[in-house]
């Protein structure tokens, strides 16, 4: 084996007689000659870069889906790792939810009215039955019939002058109503059954005794978790046991 000296005279001898075009060329040409060692025709190892992903499968899953990574994103794995879970929340992010009445809701996904953005008339902009109801387009009045006309009024005798009325005593201040509703134990069962809001009964008119709402009262509400199959006459009403 000649010295180093001697194999780099001859690899400068050899390079200027056959003038390799690249680099590759002078090594392959070099290395048939015998005068290369082998590590210098061993190539480079790439260092990989570390995984952003907690698992194999975390990276087949976002390969499969074709889930882009915003930058800077933070996985809930060790050392900021994103994991499938991770993935899934990219892939369907979860639905803001809306504050409304269970009501307002249910009324609003059976009439098919997008209440998105809508700001209620209940506390903290919570949206109320009645702030749905309003948005569903009211349907056309039937054509009234034309009214017979009416025969001329005759003449009536002119009223006699009224006397003065005399100073009445003036009334009491009444005493401010308290808040909320009073209603029946049928109706405060409905309510904590189908999570009605009190929110929701505030302008429904009591029929019941004292101001007292009955379970009659709030059936639209009640119907619209019950929804009955075609008619009233598969079930029977529910009777008020306050009625």
């Amino acid at each position: 084996m000649a010295t180093s000296a001697q194999t780099l005279s001859m690899i400068i001898d050899e390079l200027l007689k056959t003038k390799p075009a690249n680099r590759d060329e002078a090594l392959k040409h070099l290395d048939s000659k015998g005068y290369l060692p082998k590590k210098l025709l061993e190539q480079p190892k790439t260092v990989k870069p570390p995984s952003i992903f907690a698992s194999k499968a975390a990276e087949d899953f976002a390969d499969a889906n074709g889930i882009t990574i915003p930058e800077g994103f933070k996985g809930t794995s060790g050392k900021d790792k994103i994991s499938v879970s991770d993935l899934k929340k990219l892939k369907d992010p979860p639905k803001s939810k809306i504050n409304g009445s269970p009501s307002a809701l249910k009324f609003a996904r059976d009439n098919g009215i997008d209440i998105d953005g809508l700001v209620g008339s209940g506390v903290d902009g919570k949206i109320m039955l009645k702030d749905v109801k309003a948005l569903k387009p009211e349907e056309p009045e039937a054509p009234k019939e034309p009214e017979a006309p009416k025969e001329p009024e005759t003449s009536e005798t002119p009223e006699e002058p009224k006397e003065p009325e005399t100073s009445e005593t003036p009334e009491e201040p009444k005493e401010p109503e308290k808040k909320g509703k009073k209603v029946s134990l049928s109706v405060a069962k409905a309510m904590k059954k189908y999570s009605i809001d009190e929110q929701d009964i505030e302008d429904i008119e009591p029929s019941g005794k004292n101001g007292e709402l009955l379970l009659k009262d709030i059936k639209e509400i009640i119907e619209l978790f019950e929804n009955p199959p075609d008619s009233d006459s598969d079930r029977s009403d529910e009777s008020d046991e306050d009625n």
